[in-house]
């Protein structure tokens, strides 16, 4: 008579070797490989987070202020309580920077504590009109206290990594390469600026969500989950930022409508470009009948240096004036001085479009260069390397496709205009095969 055991007497035996048998069962459970690579994911972020927050730079500018301000009255204080609270944030962080501010710490405090008195209410509005990343902070404040607006940026920072994560596996690139691409993430001016208090981690955690929507749907594949991503995460990023999301639904709008004519499915570039479409659209009615400000404000803004002066006659003269300025006499020679940036972007879009299928290297490259975009239509040389960080995403992810020894992504074949099973996501084996 044969003896039978159950699984978990094979391992509880003493003589059944466990190894094999947890393999077993691990293997049999599709989740499993993914969530360990979210985990690893956050672990990762989290650590290279704290060394590019721990570094010698300020973690806070000016424009930390605003933000904390509104994330503290969001979150239930006084509007007195939260003056002198965003206050203290902003200067404590800019103290432990380095160069070091010429003002005091005391100074600062005092400066700060009585800024919303003495603002332009015009400039101050500027930041009401974008509450994506105080709302988004606000939980975190309510909970722990000072403590929860440096907290809300670590994890809005680390959630950044974890959708690089999965936006690389869905373009067709493998774990390693995707944690490589998460790596060199964190190591460019994308990981500096997502790891200061300012809303530059909310915006790329949505322009990164907007991007994985945008390859879903080209691909065929979740088409419903894709197109919901990717018209939730714009409009988000309008709310947080609207200079970038109106600069890339535009530029994915735009991006789609080109290309019809060279593809054999319209269906999913006709989808993609009118939701994006609808998305800037919508954002420019609803700025409109709320009477937001808008680029002609912000114009203003720069040119009066916060509204301390009289408004310009010609502000779009002016900036096409300070745009040639900005480019001819800053950043051309900015890059020549740093040859390694430019070679950067070159091998960058060597791995987007030698090793990357074409559906997922144009919106990569589109989305990287509205930070030229959004840069220009804000010619403030000090801000540049802020305003402009979305054109280093695309290039953390050439450069880990680079590596690849063949072309990553599917077999170039037709996009389907619909997924093989009704708008199913995509297997734990499809976001994990290499192509």
């Amino acid at each position: 008579m044969t003896q039978r055991y159950s699984d978990a007497e094979d391992i509880d035996h003493p003589g059944a070797p466990p190894g094999p048998r947890l393999r077993d069962r691990l293997r049999d459970r599709p989740w499993a490989r993914p969530a360990a690579l979210v985990v690893i994911a956050a672990l990762l972020g989290s650590g290279l987070w704290l060394v590019r927050w721990s570094g010698g730079s300020s973690t806070a500018t000016p424009d930390t202020f605003w933000y904390a301000r509104d994330a503290l009255q969001y979150a239930g204080r006084s509007e007195a309580d939260a003056d002198r609270t965003a206050a203290k944030i902003t200067c404590v962080a800019m103290a432990r920077g380095r160069p070091r501010p010429r003002m005091t710490y005391t100074e600062c405090l005092s400066y700060r504590t009585r800024l919303p008195r003495e603002a332009p209410a015009r400039f101050q509005r500027i930041f009401t009109s974008r509450p994506g990343y105080p709302l988004l902070a606000a939980p975190f404040v309510r909970v722990m206290g000072v403590t929860g607006f440096a907290a809300a940026t670590a994890a809005l920072g680390v959630a950044c990594g974890v959708a690089v994560l999965v936006l690389a596996l869905v373009v067709g690139l493998g774990p390693v390469r995707a944690l490589l691409a998460e790596t060199l993430f964190y190591l460019l001016p994308t990981g500096l600026w997502g790891s200061r208090m300012l809303a530059e981690a909310p915006m790329m955690l949505c322009v990164l969500t907007a991007l994985i929507g945008t390859v879903l749907l080209l691909r065929g594949r979740a088409v419903t989950a894709g197109s919901g991503l990717l018209a939730g995460a714009l409009a988000l990023l309008c709310v947080v930022k609207p200079a970038n999301g109106v600069a890339l639904g535009a530029a994915l709008a735009a991006g789609a409508v080109l290309l019809l004519p060279f593809v054999r499915s319209r269906r999913p570039f006709l989808t993609l470009s009118g939701i994006a479409a609808a998305v800037v659209a919508g954002n420019l009615w609803i700025s409109s009948a709320l009477r937001l400000p808008g680029v002609g404000e912000t114009l203003q803004d720069t040119f009066t240096w916060h509204f301390r002066h009289p408004d310009v006659a010609d502000p779009w003269h002016r900036l096409a004036d300070a745009v040639q300025t900005l480019w001819t006499g800053d950043i051309g020679p900015r890059l020549l001085d740093h040859p390694l940036a430019p070679a950067a972007f070159l091998l960058a879009a060597a791995g987007l479009f030698a090793r990357l299928h074409r559906d997922t290297a144009w919106p990569l490259a589109l989305a990287g260069l509205t930070g030229a975009l959004v840069a220009s239509m804000h010619p403030i040389v000090d801000e540049l390397d802020r305003l402009s960080v979305v054109a280093w995403i695309p290039v953390a992810f050439g450069l880990a496709a680079l590596t690849a020894p063949r072309p990553a992504g599917p077999p170039r074949e037709r996009v389907r205009t619909r997924p093989p099973r009704d708008d199913a996501a995509p297997s734990a084996v499809d976001l994990m095969s290499p192509g």
